[in-house]
């Protein structure tokens, strides 16, 4: 326990860190007014979304590298964590590309020509943020792997108060630099990437301790890019699916009216920030696993990773009772609940705290499990028990719920927390069987070795 908790709690708070600098962004763009508000908030919706599933792709870097730091094979740790690099560099190039074309498809989509233009704005300055983002997803999971995660916390967090400060002069013209509005939100935001990207880097070959692993990008290192591709395309795929279908159940909350989307966007701020944790401690248990399984001992790798799962269930359950005893509080947070204007859209945000406490454990351990199976190297049968459970029970059963049954947005909810519940079962289960298997092909090596 204490062994995990080494690695997740500087992660945990690298997550949240992550998070601060997004509420700034935020925070600085929403004084601009409404419309600038939502032509950020869209756009910085829509470049995270697909950084963050490209990104996942490339945190198979972890398991792949902690596998092999595990087996004491340094030298293909190194050439794993330079392949990612040339992988991130290739990936980003279609990211760019998409994102600069963005404010196009929204014109056809029928978006208001002067809205989209806005949205391209914000695009086209963040866009060139993605290369210096995916380069930083490598780098971290290398350095989780070789059991560097303090450096990764104190890189974020020291890009806090830069973030906050770049952003005040761009946006707002300050210090002699032009008003860029949201386009200097956006360029900050890439600046800030690039910064994390290279003070990571320069750690990476200026630590003493890191020099035996060599890391370089290799370009004829095609054999690891194909094994990182097949491990991470289904951790990215599973990615896409969770963030796809909240997304897509907040389009639906828009259809329930003005206050049922504000509702769920503010309980989902809230769940995303607690979320951060149970995050970390995945990221641990994909390191831990696969060490264990590299150094040859299948015991301390399902202790790792049921050891996670219990810590998360902790925590989660310590959540759920904050959301049970103080919705109204959480709720000020966010809005003034007094005011008879955001009556209904108080009324709606109580009933999905509600529902949201029922929920966080399952949705703690659903991604621990994911977490520790990908120590196992087990990322297929996850992403199609994940399409399962995120869209055959969670969205279909919340549409059902909501629409056809009127229970509206409770419905919806309460759909997306049996989906959760249902795909946190599954991978416990999962883990299970991986975790047995791993531990009879070592008794079965032992038996065949004549032990």
């Amino acid at each position: 326990m204490r062994a995990t908790i080494a690695v997740a709690g500087p992660l945990a708070a690298a997550n949240l860190a992550q998070m601060a600098m997004g509420f700034t962004n935020t925070v600085i763009v929403g004084s601009l007014g409404s419309a600038a508000l939502a032509a950020a908030g869209l756009g910085a919706s829509l470049y995270f979304t697909v950084a963050v599933v490209c990104s996942g792709i490339l945190t198979a870097v972890a398991p792949l590298s902690a596998h092999a730091i595990g087996a004491a094979d340094n030298r293909t740790a190194g050439r794993i964590a330079g392949a990612g690099l040339v992988l991130a560099a290739l990936l980003a190039a279609p990211v760019i590309a998409a994102l600069l074309v963005a404010n196009r498809l929204l014109v056809i989509l029928g978006y208001e020509p002067a809205l989209a233009a806005e949205i391209g704005r914000f695009l086209g300055a963040i866009a060139w943020a993605a290369p210096g983002f995916l380069g930083f997803a490598v780098l971290r999971s290398f350095l989780v792997a070789a059991s560097h995660s303090r450096s990764v916390m104190i890189a974020l967090i020291l890009c806090i108060p830069m973030n906050a400060g770049l952003n005040w002069i761009l946006v707002f013209g300050h210090l002699g630099a032009p008003a860029l509005g949201i386009a200097g939100s956006g360029c900050s935001t890439a600046v800030i990437q690039w910064l994390m990207f290279t003070g990571l880097g320069i750690y990476a070959l200026a630590e003493r301790s890191l020099a035996k692993y060599r890391m370089r990008p290799f370009l004829d290192g095609w054999d690891e890019i194909g094994r990182i591709l097949r491990l991470g395309l289904p951790i990215g795929g599973i990615l896409g699916l969770e963030i796809g279908v909240f997304s897509t159940a907040g389009i639906l909350m828009g259809l329930l009216g003005a206050d049922a989307l504000g509702a769920h966007q503010l309980v989902m701020n809230c769940i995303s920030v607690i979320f951060m944790v149970p995050l970390g401690i995945a990221q641990a248990a994909t390191v831990r696993v696969a060490v264990a399984l590299g150094s040859g001992a299948p015991a301390a790798a399902r202790r790792a990773g049921f050891v996670a799962l219990a810590l998360g269930v902790a925590y989660m359950a310590i959540m759920a009772g904050a959301l049970v005893a103080a919705p109204r509080a959480i709720a000020r947070i966010y809005v003034d609940i007094d005011a008879p204007a955001n009556r209904g859209l108080v009324g709606i945000a109580l009933y999905l705290l509600a529902i949201a406490a029922l929920f966080q454990i399952f949705d703690g351990v659903q991604a621990i499990a994911a977490g520790a199976l990908r120590g196992y190297r087990d990322t297929t049968v996850p992403l199609l028990l994940a399409v399962v459970g995120y869209w055959g029970i969670g969205f279909a059963g919340g549409w059902l719920l909501a629409f056809p049954a009127g229970y509206g947005p409770i419905g919806l909810w309460s759909g997306l927390a049996v989906g959760l519940a249902a795909v946190a079962l599954m991978l416990t289960v999962r883990l299970h069987f991986c975790a047995g298997s791993a531990a009879l092909h070592k008794r079965l090596g032992a038996v065949a070795a004549g032990e």
